[in-house]
């Protein structure tokens, strides 16, 4: 008797951005000029930047996350040069993943678009054709830094949630995504009581929750994902989700130890270098398996080599065979 369990699949969403793109700056140029004054945040470039990041984000899926059923990178009319060129450390997802365009989501709302706004996309997120009940969120400078399993982000029906809890008004002056995401909470039991805040990090959600949001908050939905920019008076969709999860009892707050490295966007721009290469350093520890580079231009300025300990963490094979290589040729 085969005693295997069969697991859930498991889908991985990943939004990405080039906004180095002529064709993609002068659209968004165009729309911030029609928006008038919009929140720093909302139109810094760097915000738009590709750097890159993506490579190690899907390489690190590929070494570390072989059971990933699907992967759908979300996109505006763009596809990274790593998907259509398909490098070796990605290959294995070749038959796995999929460009899903901002139309496709926005499908029945099309006059939303485009968009420059994490937050107005990743509410009609879940809309993503053939897409699992089970998938993880995670944005393009998010990477997986060693193995992990299904259990790492559901155990049994339950997302494993990584954050914590603060007080209503624990915070007085919240920060602009602090804001958003306490706003989330507003849809939840908890309004007024306490929110969670997430780490930023890789996000396990059910797509069932986000559904019945929707209909049940229909036209808040719909006003959140109207903001071509981002504002302070939207709510987080990943906020929404994580405190309906917990009032439905589908949702657990991960306690066993941070297995997560965050590089915050302060961190990256404030720190010193050997701080930055002690937290690069940090990404090979055996209890860490998720990471988050923020501002990685600050840090490869600072630490030249930075990237290649990314390639070592996301993708090690590829990396000893390249430093073997170098070795012999020298």
């Amino acid at each position: 008797m085969n005693s295997t369990v069969k697991q859930d699949p498991v889908d991985v969403v990943i939004t990405w951005v080039d906004g180095s793109d002529p064709v993609m700056q002068e659209k968004r140029n165009r729309y911030l000029e029609q928006a008038g004054r919009v929140p720093t945040i909302a139109s810094k470039a760097r915000r738009f930047s590709d750097n890159g990041e993506i490579r190690f984000c899907l390489q690190s899926i590929a070494t570390h996350m072989p059971w990933v059923n699907r992967v759908y990178v979300v996109t505006d009319g763009q596809t990274p040069a790593c998907v259509k060129d398909m490098p070796a450390p990605i290959e294995p997802l070749k038959d796995k993943i999929r460009i899903v365009d901002h139309s496709e989501i926005f499908r029945g709302h099309e006059d939303l678009l485009p968009t420059f706004n994490s937050l107005a996309i990743e509410t009609f997120l879940w809309r993503i054709e053939g897409l699992a009940e089970k998938f993880i969120y995670m944005n393009d400078d998010i990477f997986l830094c060693g193995s992990v399993s299904p259990d790492d982000f559901f155990r049994r029906k339950k997302a494993l949630l990584r954050g914590r809890w603060l007080g209503w008004n624990e915070v007085e002056k919240l920060s602009f995504h602090s804001l958003n995401n306490r706003q989330g909470a507003e849809f939840s039991p908890f309004k007024d009581d306490k929110f969670f805040k997430a780490i930023h990090v890789a996000h396990p959600m059910r797509k069932s929750i986000m559904a019945n949001a929707y209909e049940a908050n229909r036209e808040a939905f719909i006003k959140n994902a109207s903001h071509r920019f981002r504002n302070r008076r939207q709510f987080w969709p990943i906020s929404v989700h994580n405190h309906l999860a917990f009032a439905q009892k589908l949702a657990k707050r991960k306690r066993d130890g941070n297995d997560w490295v965050h590089f915050s966007v302060a961190f990256c721009r404030d720190a010193e270098p050997e701080a930055i290469r002690h937290k690069l350093n940090v990404l090979s520890r055996k209890d860490k398996k998720l990471g988050c580079l923020n501002y990685s231009e600050a840090v490869v300025e600072k630490v030249p080599d930075a990237l290649k300990k990314l390639q070592k963490v996301t993708a090690p094979s590829l990396f000893q065979r390249i430093k073997s290589m170098t070795h012999k040729a020298s």
